[in-house]
Parts: C-alpha cells; structure tokens; sequence
C-alpha cells in the first residue's frame, strides 16, 4: 500500500505472519509434498494395474519425483524472497546504497529437500504399513526397500533442493536485488 503525502513516498508493509514464520525451506517442503504425494498414489495405482504385465511405472514416476525435488528447492528460494521482501523495510533515498540482508539459496533448497526426502520416507513406510496389514505375507518376508528408498530420495532431494536453489538465485530471482 503506498501513501504520498507532500511527494514524499512511503511504503507500509504488514508485518509477517505465521507462515512466514516458518523456515522458508519448510514451506516449500510442505507446499510440495502435496504435488509429491499424488505422485506416490498414482505410482502405487500403476504398480498394482500393470503388475502382471511386466511394465515398470516406477521408472516412469521416479524421475517425475527427482523433478518435484528441483523444483521444490526453487519453491525454497521463491518463498525465501517472499519473507525477504515482507520483512524489507522500504527505506532509503536516491542513490543511497541499503543492504538487502538476501538468503542463502542454496541453503533453503537443501533444507527442503531434506524435509521433503523425509515426509517421502514417512509415505513409504506408512505404504508399507498399510500393504503389510493387508497383506500379511509382506510382513513376513520382510520388506527393506523402504530404507533404502528413503536414503536414496534424502540424497537425491538434497542435491536437487540445492541445484534448485541455485537455478533460482542465479536465474530466477529479481534482477537488481543485489
């Protein structure tokens, strides 16, 4: 909202808020994980539909989700710049030079990877419960994928979260934020 009274301008920015409260890279992780989750039902759909026919959905959906994780970790540095600029005041004159305070990219992006990687691994073993309850064979021979999975999409989630946040600080970000 901008006032002027006199020529004189003034910016008034409402303070942030809850969300914006929570670590930038969190945000993104839970903004994605909703995107992440429709990609794990459908996966589990197509694996039982094509089961007997020797298709492999997973080679399909798995890259699908090495893409969620770039894109996750530019989510963190989109939704970083938000809070920067809630936070920024609007202050100095022509010419002044004034310290913009930016975020660490690369760390936001880490960050969501890795709480990303973690809520897919929740989703894992919480498939597994379910698939085990149902079928009670699984539970007896035992089903340790879901730990190699989840080592695998935290390493994965990870390096893309800070490619992502990468691409975004030098790409994707206001020019002239500097």
């Amino acid at each position: 909202m901008v006032h002027s009274s006199y020529g004189k301008r003034r910016t008034t920015r409402r303070p942030p808020g809850l969300w914006d409260g929570i670590p930038a890279g969190i945000r993104a992780a839970i903004i994605s994980f909703g995107f992440l989750a429709v990609i794990f039902v459908g996966n589990g759909l197509a694996v039982s539909v094509f089961a007997t026919t020797g298709f492999a959905p997973a080679m399909i959906c798995y890259p699908v989700q090495l893409l969620a994780y770039l894109l996750n970790g530019i989510l963190a540095g989109w939704q970083a710049d938000l809070t920067r600029m809630k936070q920024l005041r609007g202050v100095g004159h022509g010419g002044e030079r004034v310290q913009r305070n930016l975020p660490n990219f690369i760390a936001q992006g880490a960050l969501a990877g890795l709480v990303l990687g973690l809520f897919a691994g929740l989703m894992y073993f919480a498939g597994n419960a379910i698939v085990a309850y149902f079928i009670p064979l699984v539970a007896l021979v035992g089903f340790t994928a879901p730990w190699l999975l989840v080592v695998v999409d935290l390493v994965s989630g990870i390096g893309l979260g800070m490619l992502g946040g990468i691409i975004y600080d030098n790409w994707l970000s206001a020019p002239g934020r500097r």
